[in-house]
């Protein structure tokens, strides 16, 4: 293998034209009650809680795999064939629904605080065995710290009033209308501190401070209340979850390589057609209820009869994205030494740079090969998403060499991975995910409903409040018959 080796991967959302010959792949039924469209994570916790509800179910995926977003990289080499990581999302918040779930999966999980080792004003503070508290000492003095919980209390309070299912109260709402960099400055906050909630912030949002509406900044700070929220890493990679949870539902009532084309709906009917991928055959299943979990901004691939409500499309229209870009940096596992202090590693490391979020991509791996995953995001990823990828490389081995000197020379190989521009959503000055054209997202309409993360938050956790809040409104519209 030739050192700085590397090569690329685009990893959308829709896959089109695979084969999934030799995978397993359910016959899709004529009629069902529900039918899910997507098979990431929204759909497959919406199939869940259908489950539990008692109520039939159907998924069409238009890929060749479950998962969606969720990718775990296998790589398959002679010597370690067990050396794996995450090209997608690498963790799961406490307050995240997928918590709940993963452990009733009875998966393996490692849970770590809510910090992170982390650059603040060209100084890096190591996060070791320290609590919390014990870090957030060693990075404020007494006078920042009490800026800290004083600004945690002013938010708490905010966050506590706000609600998927209603508007904030005037006051609050005001704030969609300016930045979360512009907020942020008029707290008079000490730098360090304003830093500090600025960076944990934007890797969190991919978007910078001046793209998220100031409202958004805030409802995001929820997982850093008082000593922040513990956030859990599925070992062995999160497809681990995914095949589980395309178990727990039933592979029987999924179907792979089927696009959705068109949605129609007449009185208490609705009408799926989907294209057969492998056939290209055109068919149909007849449901009571659609579930779209389709990325908000791919809607318009679908024809909706009667059409989406212009407000639902002015909702879409007018939202913002956050962005990521990955990469898996190999070295051996004597490069350990930069990463470690007193014998404990100190990743995962917010760089505020070229290099994004560093991660240990794989924490359970003991082979000889070690696999360091970087999470660019907001501006960077906008930039290395365009970029020829040789000066991508070129910036990450001199992000590197300011951060840990030598480093560049234990790298053996790079695997760079292209996320959809548009990753995750975000909502910019102007806008807010609890306003008025969100609520009307979260509205069913002609028995379709709008589900997935992008419905709901900037993080994995909408997947699953989406799941719950569609079933709701399903068995509360059955109710009614």
């Amino acid at each position: 293998m030739l050192i700085g080796n590397f090569r690329i991967f685009f990893l959308g959302v829709l896959f089109l034209g695979f084969s999934s010959t030799g995978l397993w792949a359910a016959a899709a039924p004529t009629k069902t009650d529900v039918v899910v469209v997507g098979a990431g994570l929204s759909g497959m916790a919406t199939a869940y809680a259908l489950k539990k509800a008692g109520i039939p179910y159907h998924i069409l995926e238009i890929a060749p795999r479950v998962g969606g977003r969720v990718r775990t990289v296998r790589y398959s080499r002679k010597e370690e064939p067990d050396l794996s990581a995450d090209s997608g999302m690498e963790e799961y918040w406490e307050s995240n629904p997928a918590v709940k779930i993963l452990k009733e999966l009875k998966l393996p999980i490692t849970s770590d605080t809510a910090l992170s080792s982390l650059m603040l004003e060209k100084k890096l503070y190591t996060l070791g065995d320290e609590t919390p508290a014990e870090f957030k000492k060693k990075i404020f003095n007494e006078s920042e710290l009490k800026e800290v919980r004083k600004f945690q209390e002013r938010v708490g309070l905010m966050i506590k009033q706000l609600s998927p299912e209603r508007l904030p109260p005037a006051e609050l709402l005001k704030l969609k209308d300016i930045s979360f960099a512009e907020y942020l400055k008029s707290q008079n906050l000490p730098s360090k501190v304003s830093e500090w909630i600025r960076v944990s912030i934007e890797c969190e949002i991919g978007s910078q401070a001046e793209r998220i509406s100031a409202l958004d900044g805030i409802a995001e700070f929820h997982i850093f209340l008082g000593d922040g929220e513990a956030c859990y890493r599925v070992e062995g990679g999160n497809d681990r979850f995914t095949e589980a949870f395309a178990d727990s539902i039933g592979r029987q009532h999924l179907s792979l390589n089927k696009r959705v084309t068109r949605i129609v709906t007449k009185n208490d009917k609705v009408t799926v057609n989907y294209l057969d991928l492998d056939s290209n055959t055109n068919a149909t299943i007849e449901a009571k209820h659609v579930v779209s979990t389709i990325p908000l901004y791919r809607l318009f691939e679908v024809q909706f009869e009667p059409a989406l409500s212009a407000q639902k499309w002015q909702a879409i229209q007018s939202m913002g994205w956050g962005a990521y870009f990955k990469a898996h940096i190999f070295v051996p596992r004597s490069a350990e030494k930069y990463w470690t202090k007193a014998g404990a590693s100190i990743l995962p490391i917010l760089s505020d740079s070229e290099l994004g979020v560093i991660y240990d991509g794989n924490l359970t791996y003991t082979g000889k090969t070690k696999i360091i995953s970087l999470l660019v995001h907001g501006a960077m990823a906008d930039v290395y998403n365009m970029m020829p990828l040789d000066q991508v490389r070129a910036q990450i081995y001199a992000g590197f060499e300011k951060l840990w000197p030598g480093f560049t020379k234990e790298i053996l190989d790079i695997e760079f991975y292209r996320i959809h521009p548009r990753a995750i959503a975000a909502w910019g000055p102007g806008r807010s995910r609890f306003d008025e054209l969100s609520l009307a997202i979260r509205q069913p309409e002609n028995r379709v409903y709008l589900a997935g993360d992008f419905t709901e938050t900037s993080h994995s956790d909408g997947a699953f409040i989406s799941a719950a809040r569609v079933v709701k409104q399903i068995e509360a519209l059955e109710s009614k018959r």
